[in-house]
């Protein structure tokens, strides 16, 4: 089995894919979701909750992270690992909220 370090990474096809996620090989992406995994970590991981990964997932993504030698690759992991309503807020100091003046009342 090959190492996914050694591979290739493939970029995000904007035309196909989401415009709303994480632009892998943006260093500003990738260092906020570094800060954001690193202060998940922080505040300690309790028990698993139905919108975020058991603890020792978190764990063992964050330790394939540290080891990449890809900061693309590093960054999906860390983002693998982070709970739902921190993925939501990332994407939202991003790209906006998508709730418009119809939708919010």
């Amino acid at each position: 089995m090959r190492s996914a370090d050694k591979g290739g990474v493939i970029r995000q096809d904007v035309e196909r894919g989401s415009l709303r996620s994480p632009q892998w090989f943006d260093p500003a992406h990738q260092a906020d979701i570094l800060m954001a995994f690193d202060s998940h970590l922080a505040t300690g991981l309790h028990d698993r909750s139905p919108l975020s990964p058991r603890p020792e997932r978190v764990r063992e993504l964050g330790q394939l992270a540290a080891a990449s030698a890809l900061p693309a690759r590093a960054a999906l992991l860390r983002w693998g690992a982070l709970p739902a309503a921190v993925r939501s807020h990332l994407l939202i100091s991003w790209y906006g909220s998508r709730t418009t003046g119809a939708n919010a009342a």
